[in-house]
């Protein structure tokens, strides 16, 4: 995997895609962070039992020159800057980023876990990170991140609203990519 970093990013308050397109926005913006690719967006189903609206979710690839903590501060910052209220776990949120895989980095710590926990239960993080990398092996279990789909319950909705090309025009990047 390289130097490369996957980061969830979903909403679903308000304009979704817009809130989406913001965050990765902020994200590339900072010194410390070097824009490699990004996903669609897909519209997918809650994993929550709370009863909320569908979401907007897509995965930002980077590289960042800083800690895996820092990189958690940053984008809780950005979070927090855009709205992110934190008082239901769960719940809905204006915008949720999450650090998916960072490099090769397995890391259990009480603030951060490295690789993130549920990725490889959760599909809407699953497809967007595959079609930046097909080939990505997840560091905990050593398997190559598709191995993990088939055993994931059909339940959980995913479907295509904006393509890479559309989503990488918006950010005003050139799609590198067929």
């Amino acid at each position: 995997m390289d130097e490369k970093v996957f980061i969830g990013i979903g909403s679903n308050i308000d304009n979704s895609s817009e809130n989406c397109t913001t965050g990765i926005k902020h994200i590339i913006r900072d010194k410390r962070t070097r824009f490699l690719s990004v996903s669609s967006l897909y519209l997918t189903s809650p994993v929550s039992l709370i009863a909320q609206e569908d979401f907007i979710n897509c995965a930002l690839c980077i590289t960042w020159s800083d800690s895996p903590f820092e990189l958690l501060k940053f984008l809780n910052s950005i979070e927090d800057m855009m709205g992110r209220k934190r008082d239901v776990t769960g719940g809905p949120r204006i915008i949720d980023l999450d650090i998916l895989l960072f490099r090769d980095l397995i890391l259990d710590d009480p603030l951060l876990k490295i690789p993130h926990p549920e990725l490889h239960k959760r599909r809407f993080a699953i497809i967007p990170c595959l079609e930046i990398d097909p080939e990505i092996i997840h560091p905990s279990f050593n398997k190559l991140l598709k191995e993990f789909l088939s055993y994931i319950d059909d339940g959980q909705k995913l479907k295509l609203i904006k393509d890479r090309k559309e989503v990488m025009e918006s950010l005003g990047r050139t799609p590198k990519f067929n």
